[in-house]
């Protein structure tokens, strides 16, 4: 092998790990950047979801998030009702959206506590599995469709008794917090 032989293997080796090395980093920088956009949005968030792991949340933190939970379910259910009245779920649509995206934030946060105190029926899980390809609970199935039109044109006649029973279940849930401390 003579000396020239060697020198292109030596540079098209060193080209060809720096090419690896390149399409490394990218990527990882790809999976960096999409990680860090799917980070919660607060840190109390990052530390209960962390590697899919649910710590146990403290009592307070539970009933803050469910005082805030509770406004943002009675926002839901009041859109829902007026879109069903109205027969036009367009001008609802846009807060109906942010709701949603609020409540598909904070309730697996709270959905291992309160899934003790709701009522199940099966035309929840149903309706989850036709709109959202995923079996709901009355609580989820309020929000799991994208559009608020879907919502109601697929509801089957269920939709007041499933916020009844989702509604119920935040009564519930609230009463066992509040004989939990006392108060």
């Amino acid at each position: 092998m003579g000396l020239t032989t060697f020198a292109r293997a030596i540079a098209d080796g060193a080209g060809r790990l720096l090419w690896k090395t390149q399409l490394t980093l990218r990527t990882t920088g790809l999976q960096l950047l999409s990680t860090v956009r799917a980070l919660p949005e607060t840190v109390a968030e990052q530390i209960r979801t962390w590697r899919g792991h649910t710590l146990a949340m403290p009592i307070d933190e539970q009933r803050q998030l469910l005082a805030e939970f509770y406004e943002k379910f009675e926002d839901l259910v009041e859109l829902i009702c007026d879109a069903g009245f109205n027969a036009d779920a367009t001008p609802y649509q846009a807060r109906y959206e942010e709701v949603r995206a609020w409540m598909m934030r904070a309730y697996p946060l709270l959905k291992p506590y309160m899934s003790a105190h709701l009522s199940y029926d099966p035309s929840d899980a149903e309706f989850g599995l036709s709109v959202a390809g995923y079996a709901t609970d009355a609580m989820e199935a309020l929000f799991c469709a994208e559009q608020l039109h879907t919502l109601l044109e697929k509801d089957e006649g269920h939709l007041i008794g499933r916020i009844e029973r989702a509604r119920s279940g935040l009564y519930r849930y609230a009463d066992y917090l509040r004989g939990i401390i006392g108060t």
